[in-house]
């Protein structure tokens, strides 16, 4: 069946694919299992100075942003600010606002070409072979979380493949410091504050609470978020309720996570139909999994439901 660590465990497997794995990054997998994963995940350090435990015990505070900036290092002259303060509000508009997803796209492609030059120009040409995390931060450290979608979504056709998978890094990276859960340098781990001291259930509700705040065209679109959404819903109110203690309400009227979390639930004493095969990030991912075998003809129609839902009027890609 769905385990209560799954949600995490599907965290790790979906950074694990879109990351750039290299020396200056720390990977969210390991060889562990059951809660131990989670909790050699997110080991809280005492090193820490009194400043990160602030921004972390208050990630809306001012100093949030220059808290998880310093795990998103930037060679001089460019600045992560931007992807850092998505990490504390997902839904805050510092690059993209005022602008349809469209022009968020012509934006996002002409940061990315100015940076490339700007790499170049500065004795760093931006290569994935030899990347470093400098090199991904100052590449698309002026985007906010909207605008970081836009890229991993492919909007209007405007970014290559690599592009797409260093976007869903990022993003991936905002979601994992949100939970608690370290991503970044591992020279900068020593830093890092665990806000929720290794309590897994309240890193699922951070978990949701963050998602929850996105923008309308990750809530819409994304198979992930749907997927991302419904297993931290589950694994939330298993925990609460294992601990003898009941839940907060996290319901949601999003008509994708509300079928995932159908077909989950049903799956739920199910030894051979409970697993997940893979990550998941289309329609055709989560088609293949035995778990949501009976739900599959009701895919179509909701996937246009939740667009319907967040996107009216819009003709989303």
């Amino acid at each position: 069946m769905i385990s209560v660590t799954s949600a995490i465990d599907s965290y790790r497997s979906q950074a694990q694919t879109a990351s750039v794995n290299t020396p200056a990054e720390q990977p969210l997998t390991n060889n562990t299992s059951g809660d131990d994963r989670a909790d050699q995940a997110v080991e809280s350090l005492v090193s820490i100075s009194d400043a990160a435990r602030s921004a972390a015990a208050n990630p809306l505070s001012e100093s949030s942003t220059d808290y998880y900036q310093q795990f998103m290092p930037t060679y001089a002259g460019f600045s992560s600010a931007n992807i850092a303060a998505g990490v504390a509000n997902p839904s805050l508009e510092t690059f993209s606002a005022g602008k349809d997803f469209s022009q968020v796209a012509l934006d996002a492609r002409a940061s990315l070409d100015k940076n490339y030059e700007k790499l170049y120009e500065l004795g760093k040409p931006f290569s994935l072979g030899t990347t470093q995390a400098q090199d991904v931060n100052s590449l698309l450290g002026e985007l906010d979380r909207r605008a970081l979608f836009a890229v991993s979504s492919n909007k209007d056709d405007l970014f290559t493949a690599d592009e797409q998978s260093l976007a869903r890094g990022k993003l991936t990276q905002q979601q994992g410091l949100a939970m608690g859960l370290y991503s970044g340098p591992t020279s900068e781990k020593s830093k890092f504050i665990d806000p929720f001291n290794g309590d897994t259930v309240q890193k699922f509700k951070a978990g949701i609470e963050f998602l929850d705040k996105v923008d309308n065209e990750e809530k819409a679109t994304s198979i992930e978020f749907a997927y991302q959404r419904a297993g931290l819903q589950i694994a939330y109110e298993r925990g609460v309720r294992d601990q003898g203690e009941t839940a907060e309400d996290f319901s949601t009227d999003n008509p994708l996570v509300l079928l995932i979390i159908a077909a989950m639930e049903s799956a739920k004493d199910d030894s051979k139909g409970g697993f997940t095969e893979g990550v998941i990030t289309n329609p055709q991912d989560l088609e293949k999994q035995t778990w949501f075998d009976d739900y599959k003809d009701l895919l179509s129609s909701t996937i246009q439901a939740t667009q319907d839902l967040y996107l009216p009027n819009t003709a989303a890609k």
